[in-house]
């Protein structure tokens, strides 16, 4: 009996080679992206809770990982139209592309997880936010996933979202938001004679941090196509270059803001600022990237560096403390990023003349996410308030986390100057505070916006 491939054969086998490692590969480099949320969330907060919210990132990425092993993976990308119901544990994965296909998705969520951890800095116990993570990981995100990606009725109806505009970051900020509010805001955060001790920590965190994520965010994006065969390699070549262009161009847009307004001032120029509108322009564009023309990726970059200032001014209005502004960027950039395939895309979008029929659609899955998160999240994190797992003791949360329960901060003082080092947290916080002086926010006195 011939063991003889065919040319046809060969092809195929090499078709499915490059896919096969081309989504791979895009899941090992998002997998980093943790790394970028570790150390960017680690920026924002006080010292004395930037070790804590680091290992609440790497929590959440063990705890994805296992969950999606488990259930994510079979609730996501099994057969059937509200949930999967097959691939569980790893089940009929030999000789099928979802070896690959995991670890992607695992990574994906693992980054989702980590927007919602934005909501938990500095106040909230860090068994409680293990549990919500579990929860997150095992039917939240993965249900929200499957209706998108994994042959579920969104996507039946012909809802657009390549990586996750509306599915992974306006669901994911909706449950931050819900978790911000539920925990409440910090000690004296709305207090004027405090402002200076909510300011960055190290905006130098911030910035690599942000850079790597840039980086990241190409593999996330174009990876999503999970293909480079065929004419898979136009669409994934079209998504990382629309990528790159909005997150630039939201970049530009905030320095600019942030210029005009503090024009006079001594801060015209915000490195956090500029930060946060990178990030604003890549959530914007992350639905719609391997659909839509050039141009239409640099306005998608400025409209949501404009959203992101928005909802940023509304979120300090309504006094809502969300320590390291995971809505704003996430949410109100996810929000209007998923309706842009309604809007933008070749094929269906208004723009071209394809009728509203594809933006309603892509309403309908707003809506869903909203409801679906806000009431599964607000569930949840009910439970845990009343299991007693939510909220640190005030005595906690005055010292820090990082002092109180994890065996003290994340920098050896003594390895600092001796004007620092002696007086330890308090005269960091001092110096800090004295370098940040004047840095308005949103029209408020020096309070510097911070960034996730």
């Amino acid at each position: 009996m011939s063991t003889d491939f065919s040319v046809e054969d060969k092809l195929g086998l090499l078709e499915n080679t490059i896919d096969y490692f081309w989504t791979q590969f895009a899941g090992i480099v998002v997998l980093l992206m943790q790394l970028g949320f570790a150390f960017l969330e680690g920026g924002c907060v006080r010292y004395k809770n930037m070790q804590s919210i680091m290992i609440k990132v790497y929590l959440n990425t063990c705890i994805a990982v296992i969950c999606w092993w488990l259930v994510g993976y079979g609730i996501c990308m099994g057969s059937g139209k509200f949930a999967g119901t097959d691939f569980y544990a790893g089940s009929n994965f030999a000789g099928t592309k979802h070896y690959s296909h995991w670890v992607l998705q695992t990574s994906v969520g693992a980054a989702a997880n980590s927007i919602v951890s934005g909501g938990a800095v500095e106040r909230m116990s860090i068994i409680g936010y293990c549990f919500l993570s579990v929860a997150f990981s095992s039917f939240i995100y993965p249900i929200c996933a499957h209706w998108t990606w994994g042959g579920g009725w969104l996507q039946d109806l012909g809802y657009i979202d390549l990586a996750g505009s509306g599915t992974i970051h306006f669901m994911s900020a909706l449950g931050a938001l819900v978790l911000t509010v539920m925990l409440g805001a910090r000690k004296n955060r709305w207090n004027e004679k405090y402002a200076n001790e909510f300011n960055p920590s190290n905006t130098t965190y911030i910035c690599l941090s942000t850079l790597s994520l840039y980086t990241c965010w190409i593999f996330f994006n174009a990876g999503s196509t999970t293909a480079l065969s065929g004419t898979m390699a136009y669409a994934a070549g079209r998504a990382t270059t629309n990528t790159i262009i909005a997150g630039a161009s939201g970049g530009l847009t905030l320095m600019v803001l942030h210029y005009y307004k503090n024009r006079n001032e001594k801060s015209k120029f915000s490195l956090v600022m500029i930060c946060n509108g990178n990030l604003a322009g890549l959530v914007a564009v992350t639905g719609s990237c391997d659909g839509i023309e050039l141009w239409a990726a640099f306005v998608i970059g400025i409209l949501g560096g404009l959203t992101y200032w928005g909802f940023g001014i509304l979120m300090h209005k309504f006094k809502v403390d969300d320590p390291v502004d995971a809505f704003p960027i996430h949410g109100g950039c996810g929000l209007i990023g998923a309706q842009f395939p309604g809007w933008f895309n070749t094929e269906k979008g208004i723009f071209y003349g394809h009728g509203a029929k594809q933006w309603g659609i892509q309403l309908l899955g707003t809506v869903v996410w909203l409801g679906w998160s806000v009431v599964l999240h607000a569930i949840v994190i009910f439970v845990l308030k009343i299991l007693g797992l939510l909220n640190v003791t005030p005595e906690v949360e005055e010292k820090g986390l990082d002092y109180a329960q994890c065996g003290g901060g994340g920098f050896d003082y003594q390895l600092l100057p001796p004007i620092l080092s002696t007086g330890g947290y308090e005269n960091v916080k001092s110096a800090i505070n004295q370098k940040q002086n004047n840095v308005p926010q949103f029209g408020q006195e020096n309070d510097q916006q911070q960034v996730l």
